[in-house]
């Protein structure tokens, strides 16, 4: 059985699914992850980004911050060996939350005090974009043995990942290109207006506007077909060429857009 088999497999068993996107690459990994995101919830499923925030560059891909569904549990952790507490309680107004930690030993600095997502362990947990285990582990949980057993599929487009997963899409390239396939793989009737916005960001973020090296013929046959999907190419690339997000030259716009057309034709 191929790897996009199993992870179909694997998706389709799962009730409880987490998508974590990896910090490097970050918007080119959030794309991506967002366009699982929709096609899980096509699918009925329970699923939650886990990010802290999404780009304001990216806020386009999504009808508002309150549509994505975010972990709701919380873990603020405190090393025992530096400071010993006595109390722990809480003032709550409209505007804030105060947690006041009383010392009866020891001192806190605010590098001792660290944050993780969920206390709950999802059925399954999909990263895109790491390499290894150990970044996985460092973003989503204090806990060690947290992703001891758990369901990992594993989407990433280096060379030199180390197959962490249960299932391990890898393959060099564009990580939207992964994640469209794996999609196509589930039910090619998935793919909507939402889902299509998000891949062809991911495929214009990846080869910065199908200009550089990394660019294949399939790389333009996936936009195409996303675009026969109702991707707007056009607002993407307004969205994405603000200043400081890709390339300040842009792309030619007339040679991308004719030869993408030449391919729906």
């Amino acid at each position: 059985m191929d790897s996009l088999k199993e992870a179909k497999k694997l998706i389709e068993g799962a009730k409880n699914v987490y998508i974590l996107p990896g910090t490097d690459n970050q918007n080119e990994n959030i794309s991506n992850s967002l366009a699982l995101f929709y096609t899980l919830k096509k699918l009925n499923k329970n699923v939650n980004l886990v990010v802290e925030e999404i780009p304001e560059k990216l806020h386009f891909l999504i009808p508002s911050l309150n549509f994505l569904s975010y972990p709701k549990d919380f873990v603020i952790s405190v090393p025992a060996k530096t400071s010993e507490i006595s109390q722990v309680r809480y003032d709550k107004t409209e505007n804030e939350l105060k947690i006041y930690l009383t010392l009866d030993k020891g001192n806190i600095k605010k590098n001792d005090i660290s944050f993780s997502f969920f206390s709950c362990k999802p059925d399954l947990l999909i990263t895109i974009g790491f390499g290894e285990l150990k970044d996985v582990s460092g973003l989503c949980h204090e806990d060690k043995k947290f992703l001891d057993d758990v369901t990992i599929l594993n989407i990433d487009n280096r060379a030199g990942n180390k197959q962490f997963g249960k299932v391990n899409i890898i393959k060099s390239g564009s990580l939207s290109e992964l994640v469209f396939n794996l999609i196509k793989s589930i039910d090619e009737n998935l793919f909507d207006k939402n889902i299509a916005n998000c891949l062809l960001t991911g495929l214009i973020i990846f080869s910065e506007s199908f200009l550089n090296i990394k660019t294949s013929s399939e790389t333009f046959e996936t936009a195409a077909f996303l675009i026969k999907k109702g991707a707007s190419y056009q607002e993407t690339i307004q969205y994405l060429h603000k200043p400081g997000f890709l390339p300040s030259s842009g792309p030619d716009l007339n040679f991308i857009k004719n030869k993408i057309f030449e391919i729906l034709k």
